[in-house]
């Protein structure tokens, strides 16, 4: 009955899409009856096998199908921006999930779909989070970490949680963590696992949203298990900090923080957004901060024990602007252009999020002589985007930081930011330049006080780069 409906929806969406225009669709792996290209996407890095497919038929685009959703792969910088940039005003809005409504997520305005609601909160974050709030809290939480690194027997991964945790929970609520088992610290790890979970599991309930009415003892009811946790984490990563801080504001004990400066104003009834609005901003910072500086930072160490060359340069440059007798703080941001390299290529080489967040088109476009369909999902390949030879230079698969460089070392203006990290047009990451100066502080403080060893594998032997896999997740 099941497999009856998939192969019914499948070829609806077919026959209707294809008959309403008669351009044709996108290129992309002919696929199967019922299932479509389920089975030929790769368990292994998608998205470089995505850009070969599209540079072996000869296409910026790809398109993927899966029942009852058409996925659309934009594999080059030309693509990216021609859709995801210039014509944002349709290329902005996000697919609905129903299992992210039934996670209770609808308040996290980096997946709401785009229009005034999602306006309200990306204009309310902008006007409350910038460098000149968070640069502080980074710098202090960049300096508890140095310490806390000496321990060799220490799970490095838990201590650049701890400190990533720190610099935005310091910022957003004035809460300082002392340990890595800190109740909120593990709060935002739990939720960033099931988000993650949440975005590359298949769900079947995301293409019948009908059988969300289902219950929990049905057989294949997992999934309503699963949001009922995942509910409650979200409530709680809503909820707890923010009441952490009202009461100890009744208390004359808050330290002052972007949740005290905007409940105060609640208070006096100056708030210029709802407190709805107020309480999702401050728990989107949370979970992005503590989030995706982790998988950036963890990747950092990485690089720099693989190669200690550049690792070498970096320090240097570091102690010929600081010098040998303080550690850098962010009068020293932008006048080390070989740090500011490597921290571009680390966001270059292997971005966090490859595929990033799905957009989706609100109308029917046409580009390069083909068919895209209102509703179609859309996915920048942002791996693809930054391993572009035509923009990085040659030999994009090299971890290289001076392709940012000119050959007196200052920094190659031709040659842009590794942006593509934090998404596209419209729908980019608010939080990037917060993201980046929490990495940027940390990194120059750990170069200026550690030398970082090779990693090691489990066979006792030095990892070799070119087999190291990462995933698409942004804890990675």
């Amino acid at each position: 009955m099941l497999s009856a409906a998939l192969f019914i929806s499948t070829l609806i969406l077919t026959v209707v899409l294809l008959r309403r225009h008669k351009r044709p669709a996108p290129p992309g792996p002919k696929g199967w009856p019922i299932i479509g290209n389920i089975l030929d996407i790769p368990a292994k890095d998608p998205w470089k096998v995505f850009q070969k497919w599209s540079e072996n038929i000869g296409s910026d685009v790809l398109l993927i199908r899966l029942p009852g959703v058409w996925i659309l792969y934009l594999n080059t910088t030309r693509s990216v921006q021609d859709l995801l940039v210039k014509r944002s005003a349709i290329y902005s809005d996000r697919p609905k999930s129903t299992m992210l409504e039934l996670m209770g997520l609808t308040w996290v305005f980096g997946l709401m779909p785009y229009g005034s609601t999602w306006k309200e909160h990306r204009r309310t974050f902008m006007r409350e989070f910038n460098t000149e709030i968070v640069r502080p809290h980074a710098l202090q939480s960049a300096r508890r970490l140095l310490p806390r690194l000496l321990n060799s027997d220490i799970n490095y991964r838990k201590q650049i949680q701890l400190s990533s945790a720190d610099a935005i929970l310091s910022a957003t609520f004035g809460i300082s963590p002392k340990s890595e088992e800190d109740h909120f610290v593990c709060l935002a790890e739990s939720m960033i696992r099931a988000l993650t979970e949440a975005f590359h599991s298949p769900y079947l309930v995301d293409i019948f949203p009908i059988i969300k009415h289902i219950p929990v003892w049905f057989p294949g009811a997992k999934f309503k298990r699963k949001t009922s946790e995942w509910r409650i984490l979200s409530d709680n990563v809503q909820t707890e900090a923010y009441e952490y801080v009202k009461s100890k504001m009744d208390a004359g004990t808050a330290v002052p923080c972007v949740a005290t400066n905007l409940i105060t104003s609640l208070r006096n009834d100056s708030l210029s957004c709802s407190e709805s609005t107020m309480r999702s901003i401050l728990a989107e910072a949370y979970l992005g901060g503590a989030g995706a500086t982790v998988g950036t930072l963890c990747s950092f160490m990485l690089t720099m024990g693989l190669f200690p060359e550049i690792q070498a340069k970096a320090y240097a440059s570091i102690i010929a602007v600081v010098g040998p007798h303080r550690l850098p703080d962010f009068s020293d941001f932008g006048k080390i252009p070989y740090l500011d390299a490597v921290l571009n290529e680390i966001f270059r080489w292997n971005p966090l999020a490859p595929f990033g967040v799905f957009h989706s088109v609100t109308q029917d476009d046409y580009y390069d002589g083909y068919l895209i369909p209102k509703g179609t999902f859309i996915c920048g390949n942002a791996w693809a985007v930054m391993h572009d030879a035509s923009i990085y230079g040659p030999s994009p698969d090299d971890f290289n930081p001076e392709r940012f460089l000119l050959p007196d070392g200052t920094r190659n203006m031709a040659i842009p930011d590794a942006d593509g990290a934090f998404g596209f047009g419209r729908r980019r990451c608010p939080g990037r330049a917060i993201g980046r100066d929490v990495v940027w502080i940390a990194i120059a403080s750990i170069l200026t006080t550690y030398k970082i060893g090779e990693p090691i594998g489990k066979d006792g032997k030095c990892l070799d780069p070119a087999k190291i896999q990462y995933t698409n997740s942004m804890n990675r």
